[in-house]
């Protein structure tokens, strides 16, 4: 077993739980021009996607008079939401002091934006807790491509065989696969299927869980 020198992590559905605030969005979005449970049907096959990929599933749910429509009333409901309150994952700050109290370095990869990223990290008291971060509108391909793991690698001068990432997206999962880093997945919205289960070390329900996870087996 190699020594772990650093954790990465994602930041919307590991950290934060900003994925079900974007959930309850789309229903309260959908109800408004009478399409029913949007949070449920149309919301997680979104995730992870962008471009074309997005463009492709909205044109499956939603014809094209109304789309944009929904679209600006989804945003307006979430962002607002999250003016309000950036719900935070049960054993966020119990899993950084544990890796403060062994010396491992800490992470951030995300595909949102640094902006966005920067501020709510540092709503929740977090932000100065990690050593580094990169964010989605700082690298050329988003997850499943490796691109934004590999270089926190390289960024951080860490093997990836004593790096590990924690996840919650199926795209996250890949991402750090394809990077050849060991992945926790802590599962939101979407429960993992089999290839996420071979392709990562561990599933765990909660960041707690995580976090006994690498005191037994990875320190």
């Amino acid at each position: 077993m190699h020594m772990l020198e650093l954790v990465v992590f994602d930041v919307d559905g590991l950290m934060l739980d900003t994925e079900n605030v974007w959930k309850e969005a789309f229903d309260q979005a959908g109800n408004k021009y009478g399409i029913q449970n949007m949070g449920s049907t149309l919301f997680p096959k979104l995730i992870g996607k962008s471009g074309r990929d997005e463009k492709e599933v909205l044109d499956r749910y939603l014809s094209s008079d109304i789309q944009e429509l929904v679209i600006k009333e989804w945003e307006r409901i979430g962002y607002g939401m999250l003016e309000k309150e950036v719900p935070v994952k049960p054993g966020l700050n119990e899993i950084l002091d544990f890796l403060d109290a062994y010396h491992i370095k800490k992470a951030v990869a995300t595909t949102t934006r640094r902006e966005l990223t920067e501020e709510r990290l540092k709503r929740v008291g977090v932000y100065d807790r990690f050593d580094y971060l990169l964010c989605g509108d700082e690298v050329i391909n988003r997850k499943p491509d490796p691109e934004i793991y590999l270089s926190v690698l390289k960024k951080m001068d860490t093997d990836a065989r004593n790096a590990l990432v924690l996840e919650d997206s199926v795209v996250g999962v890949e991402a750090a696969y394809r990077a050849s880093i060991d992945c926790i997945q802590v599962p939101d919205i979407i429960a993992p299927t089999d290839v996420q289960k071979k392709q990562t070390i561990y599933t765990a329900k909660d960041l707690i869980e995580a976090k006994d996870y690498i005191k037994e087996y990875r320190v």
